[in-house]
């Protein structure tokens, strides 16, 4: 298992699940093997817990582990079910399923600047008839269509999705591309419903129109409270499910 790149734009808690989840694939770590523990992690690796413990999280999220209280993480058996995890602040073409694994591929449907609709501007709290970048991509879970997104950007970062090729032909994440383009995430709010999708989404995910979805639209902001991405999520749980991971902070909740 190699170093932490000090140098790249990747996340720490990024490099770090990579690292793990190679070791997983490779076979160093084998099914129901304890993984190494966050002070090791810590002291190896000189990451901080929460990053160490975000990368933890996100295997466990992703169905490579799996959390027994007081013990550690363990190596999930290979047929435990994976799912897409709806907490941390990337959307879910980068914080989901399958991060590394050749299953699961990006298509992208569309990509290039257009005029913004009023509840586009609205989110991203911008002029009306505004003029940003329009990104649409569907991810196949083992060539099955499971996931139909749309993101939009404000006109301020279009540049740097439009720059990004690597986004606009699938091979890349977004999250990260903004990233390297000064936008980082502060915080973000996703709203969820179960509803019947349009029939251009319901052809794109390979479902009748009458079969309900799980809709996520999210609203990213940065450190100054400035939104730079909306997105829109259509989300097959048939071929996956979300993860939502609850914990309790200060006294017990009941």
């Amino acid at each position: 298992m190699t170093g932490i790149d000090r140098a790249s734009p990747v996340p720490y808690y990024v490099q770090l699940y990579d690292l793990l989840l190679r070791m997983i694939q490779d076979g160093e770590l084998e099914p129901g093997q304890r993984l190494p523990g966050e002070s090791e992690l810590h002291r190896d690796y000189a990451l901080s817990r929460p990053t160490v413990r975000q990368a933890l999280d996100m295997l466990e999220a992703n169905g490579y582990a799996q959390k027994v209280a007081r013990r550690g993480y363990f190596v999930a058996a290979s047929e435990a079910p994976k799912g897409w995890l709806i907490e941390g602040l990337g959307g879910f073409l980068e914080n989901g399923l399958g991060h590394g694994d050749p299953h699961v591929t990006t298509t992208v449907v569309h990509s290039g600047e257009q005029q913004l609709s009023d509840e586009i501007t609205a989110a991203l709290r911008i002029p009306r008839s505004s003029v940003g970048f329009v990104l649409e991509r569907v991810r196949s879970v083992a060539g099955t269509p499971a996931l139909f997104s749309t993101n939009w950007t404000p006109p301020a970062v279009a540049g740097v999705v439009a720059a990004a090729t690597g986004v606009r032909d699938g091979t890349s994440s977004l999250t990260l591309a903004l990233r390297a383009g000064g936008y980082a995430a502060a915080g973000a709010r996703r709203v969820i419903h179960a509803v019947t999708p349009s029939p251009e989404i319901a052809e794109h995910l390979k479902v009748p129109q009458s079969t309900p979805l799980l809709r996520i639209r999210s609203t990213t902001w940065d450190k100054l409270h400035v939104p730079y991405d909306h997105y829109e999520t259509w989300l097959r749980t048939d071929i996956v499910p979300i993860v939502v991971d609850a914990t309790t902070r200060g006294a017990e909740s009941t």
